[in-house]
């Protein structure tokens, strides 16, 4: 048999849910800034991988 998913496992991206909620409603022009650089951030980094993957082979 399968072992049946705990409540234990979904406690801590549910606190984390509930405390980046709480972070866009207090600071909205941070948690903005916060989300554009991190995209940006995705952006380099997928830039990054497919640069090498194309200079790889």
């Amino acid at each position: 048999m399968l072992p049946t998913p705990t409540k234990t496992g979904r406690f801590l991206p549910t606190l984390l849910l509930v405390l980046a909620l709480i972070f866009i409603v207090r600071q909205p022009e941070k948690a903005a800034n916060f989300a554009t650089s991190a995209l940006n951030g995705l952006i380099a980094l997928a830039d990054a991988i497919g640069t090498f993957a194309s200079n790889f082979g």
